[in-house]
C-alpha cells in the first residue's frame, strides 16, 4: 500500500504542478513587462515639470496596470491619453496679432504691449485642427473678434489681457498655420464665417493655409464665397495686402501701439 500510495501522491502533485504552472508563467510575463515601467518611475518628478499632463497619463495608465492588467490597463491608458488630447484641442484660444516694431513678425497682443496695430485691420490665428468638436469654440471667438455675436451673446472665457479689437473691423486676416487638418464641420464653418463676413461688410483674407487643408475647403464651397485673390501664402502678403485695400477704400489709417 505504501507504494501505491507513493505513486498517487506523485502523480496528483504532478498533475497539481501541471494545473498551476500557467499562472505562475503568466505572472512572470507580467512581472518581466512590468520592470520597465518601474525603472521610469524615477522619472516622475521631471515629468511633472514637464508636462502635467502627460503625469496624469502616466499615473492613471500605471494604476490601471497594477489593479487589473497589463491589456487592460494599456487600454485605460490610450483612451485616457485621447480624451485629453480631445480636450485640450478645445481650449485653444483664437489669438489677434500684432505687429513687432522694426520687423515683419506678427505675435499675439498679450504677449507684449510694444506691438503695432492698424485700426480697423484685424489678423486672428486659431493654433489648433479645425473639426467638429473644435467648431463652436472657433465659431464662438472669431464672432468675439469680429463682433458677428448678437448682442446677449456671451464673451468667450479668455486667459490674459484682453486682445479683442476695439475699432470696427473692415478686414480680417486669418492665420490658417496651426490649422493642421480641417474635417467636413470645420470646413463648412469657414464657409459659412466667409459668407457672414461677406454680409457684414468685412473682407475676409486667409493666410498660410496648408494643402490638404485648402483642399477640404475648396471641396467645401470656399471659393464660392471668397475668390483666389483672398488666399495667401504668408500672414505679411495678406497683412500688406489688407493695408492697401483699407488705404484704397476708407479713410487715411494709422498704425498704434497696443
Amino acid at each position: 500500500m505504501g507504494g501505491w500510495e507513493g505513486w498517487l501522491y506523485s502523480r496528483t502533485l504532478g498533475w497539481s504542478a501541471c494545473l498551476l504552472c500557467p499562472k505562475a508563467v503568466l505572472a512572470c510575463i507580467n512581472i518581466s513587462s512590468m520592470r520597465q515601467m518601474f525603472f521610469q518611475m524615477q522619472e516622475i518628478p521631471q515629468l511633472w515639470r514637464i508636462s502635467r499632463m502627460d503625469f496624469a497619463v502616466w499615473m492613471v495608465t500605471w494604476v490601471a496596470v497594477v489593479i487589473l492588467s497589463v491589456d487592460l490597463g494599456l487600454a485605460i491608458g490610450v483612451v485616457f491619453s485621447m480624451v485629453t488630447v480631445v480636450c485640450r484641442t478645445q481650449r485653444v484660444q483664437c489669438l489677434a496679432l500684432g505687429l513687432a516694431e522694426g520687423t515683419e513678425l506678427y505675435r499675439p497682443l498679450r504677449e507684449s504691449r510694444k506691438l503695432l496695430k492698424v485700426p480697423g485691420l484685424c489678423i486672428l490665428r486659431y493654433p489648433s485642427p479645425l473639426y467638429f468638436g473644435t467648431r463652436g469654440q472657433f465659431r464662438r471667438t472669431l464672432e468675439w473678434h469680429l463682433g458677428l455675436g448678437e448682442g446677449g451673446e456671451e464673451a468667450p472665457k479668455m486667459d490674459g489681457p484682453p486682445d479683442r479689437v476695439a475699432e470696427p473691423v473692415r478686414v480680417v486676416v486669418l492665420d490658417c498655420s496651426g490649422i493642421t487638418f480641417a474635417d467636413a464641420a470645420g470646413a463648412r464653418e469657414v464657409v459659412q464665417l466667409a459668407s457672414r463676413c461677406r454680409d457684414a461688410g468685412i473682407h475676409l483674407l486667409l493666410a498660410q493655409c496648408s494643402a490638404s487643408v485648402l483642399g477640404t475647403l475648396t471641396e467645401a464651397g470656399l471659393l464660392d464665397r471668397v475668390t483666389p485673390e483672398q488666399l495667401f501664402v504668408s500672414v505679411q502678403d495678406a497683412a500688406a495686402h489688407a493695408l492697401q485695400r483699407l488705404e484704397t477704400t476708407g479713410p487715411k489709417t494709422c498704425t498704434v501701439w497696443v
